[in-house]
């Protein structure tokens, strides 16, 4: 057989393998969507009260959450692809638990054993592109990417439109995908595992499991109870508290199942600020405008759905330009000073808008602001594949989803309490100028709330509706901006947090303090490390090497 020929077969291999990786992390994509559209309908058939509906919204997220990192680590301990296969099967087995649920516990039984399979799925098949392209993370990276992001168009258009028919049907679409992505991975995926591992990290992972639901849970509740609720404060101050204790924890023993220690390699430290700028991004930007769109512009869900997904298309063409860009040897630093400032610019741009900005404004918005997104993401995602030791790939690969989990909730929680705080002082601040008596406040308050939903406003008088609805797209935008604002100084922040770890890096690079490639598990780049602490970092495979495909 010609070497050309057998290049082409590892070629189109690993291809394959690669398709194969994208298409189980497409569960992540597929599941918000759906739930976000089907839990509504099935709040109402399962007779669920005000308390349930919250929980079922959220059950999901919050076993992903909670689960994440231990999914990493059994993979780095069992086979990364052993356990993302068993991820895809307990995603597809909650899947149809929920779907089929008769009564209100069984629906949250399927959603929390969906949301754990899906932390299997999502954070292993990412990890397992070291093994299927060593040589080039980047490529892979940026493909995973990409491919999850054009898959989103058409899973999210068929979620909406399945859950339109019956909620039972919106939650039968992930068993579906998670049955095909499971074939997909049968063959030709490689396994990955590490050689010697120590005692199971028990304590460590039920601390960051308690920190991370406790955290998401609490800001989830911002919104709805405010930020003195005891909903937020006890479940956040539970959550703060745990996350202090693992890391103290994980920086003292000797088998860690997350070695913060990693995160003395500045490139690191500095993607972990860049991963919390453009999640917060994205949340921010598609929370605001489907509200400025439903609420001012009195769009239907349809209509904002289809104007978000220039975003997507957008967020597909950066994850591939960041892939070519890292291949020819174009800086990180440079990719994520880009990115981070188109970030930054495009909040600020947000920020202008007015009742009168035309469609074409947002548009542009979202193309440059997609673009950019993806190609942060693109460029911090292969940090986190890379510069693990191979060992700890699966912990550390899952460590990014739990960053963007994290960074998306507090995103959507500040959001909207900037948002609905300036919000109700603008409204107070109209209605005061307008000497509006209190006992009228009400009427005016119901008015503009009959109006949002579409309800019957032949009730009131024509000229005080006009004045009313006017002052309330006033005071709407005005909160739009400001919160619009407000965030392009938090990312200002998180720029500056960023570039100050990525210029360490680089002064380090120069003074041949800093090698490129994998670590050890203390934090020293395993070329400078001593021979017998790089063979204790061991693996099925390395970096530099194209693995035996599993038999």
């Amino acid at each position: 057989m010609s070497t050309a020929t057998s290049t082409s077969r590892t070629s189109r291999g690993a291809t394959a393998a690669l398709v194969a990786l994208t298409a189980a992390s497409c569960l992540q994509v597929v599941d918000p969507t759906a739930n976000s559209i089907a839990v509504i309908d099935a709040a109402v058939d399962l007779d669920m009260g005000g308390a349930e509906r919250a929980f079922a919204s959220s059950v999901g997220t919050l076993a992903l959450a909670a689960f994440i990192l231990t999914a990493g680590s059994l993979g780095d301990r069992l086979g990364r692809r052993k356990v993302m296969l068993a991820g895809l099967v307990v995603a597809a087995v909650g899947g149809v638990l929920t779907a089929v649920a008769p009564v209100t516990p069984i629906f949250m039984l399927g959603r929390a054993i969906t949301g754990m399979g899906i932390a299997a799925a999502f954070g292993l098949s990412f990890a397992l592109l070291r093994s299927v392209l060593p040589d080039n993370l980047p490529k892979a990276v940026a493909f995973w990417l990409a491919g999850q992001t054009a898959a989103a168009l058409v899973l999210g258009v068929l979620a909406g439109y399945l859950a339109g028919i019956s909620w039972r049907a919106g939650y039968l679409l992930l068993p579906i995908v998670a049955v095909i992505a499971f074939l997909m991975c049968m063959r030709g995926l490689p396994e990955a595992k590490a050689d010697e591992t120590g005692p199971f990290d028990f304590v460590g992972l039920i601390a960051i499991a308690v920190a991370m639901v406790g955290i998401i849970y609490g800001l989830s509740n911002a919104a709805s109870y405010g930020w003195g609720a005891g909903q937020v404060l006890i479940p956040l101050g539970v959550g703060l508290l745990s996350m202090a204790g693992f890391i103290w924890w994980e920086a003292r023993i000797q088998f860690p199942a997350f070695p913060v220690r990693l995160f003395r390699d500045p490139e690191l430290a500095g993607s972990v600020a860049t991963g919390f700028s453009f999640n917060m991004w994205q949340a921010v930007v598609t929370i605001m405008l489907s509200m400025l769109w439903q609420y001012v512009t009195l769009w239907g869900g349809l209509q904002v759905s289809l104007a978000l997904m220039p975003l997507s298309l957008a967020m597909v063409v950066g994850a591939t330009v960041a892939g070519r860009l890292l291949a020819k040897g174009v800086p990180a630093s440079r990719n994520l000073m880009v990115g981070h400032l188109l970030l930054i610019v495009t909040l600020l741009v947000f920020a202008l808008t007015n009742e009168n900005s035309p469609y074409v404004f947002f548009l542009v918005l979202m193309l440059v602001g997609g673009f950019a997104r993806m190609l942060n993401e693109a460029t911090m995602g292969q940090f986190f594949v890379a510069k693990p030791p191979a060992a700890l790939t699966g912990a550390m690969a899952s460590s990014k989803t739990a960053i963007g989990q994290l960074s998306f909730a507090l995103g959507t929680a500040l959001s909207t309490t900037f948002l609905f705080s300036q919000y109700g002082r603008g409204i107070a601040e109209a209605f005061a100028a307008a000497n509006v008596q209190p006992e009228q406040q009400g009427t005016y308050t119901g008015m503009i709330t009959t109006y949002i939903s579409g309800g019957d406003m032949s009730q009131y008088d024509a000229s005080t509706v006009s004045t009313v609805v006017g002052e309330a797209s006033g005071a709407f935008m005005n909160a739009f901006d400001g919160t619009m604002l407000i965030f392009a100084g938090i990312l200002v922040l998180l720029w500056m947090i960023s570039t100050f770890f990525f210029a360490k890096a680089s002064r380090m690079r120069k003074a041949g303090t800093m090698v490129d490639g994998p670590l050890t598990s203390s934090g020293v780049p395993v070329a400078l490390a001593a021979p017998e602490s790089a063979s204790a970092e061991g693996d099925a495979e390395s970096p530099g090497t194209t693995p035996t495909p599993d038999r």
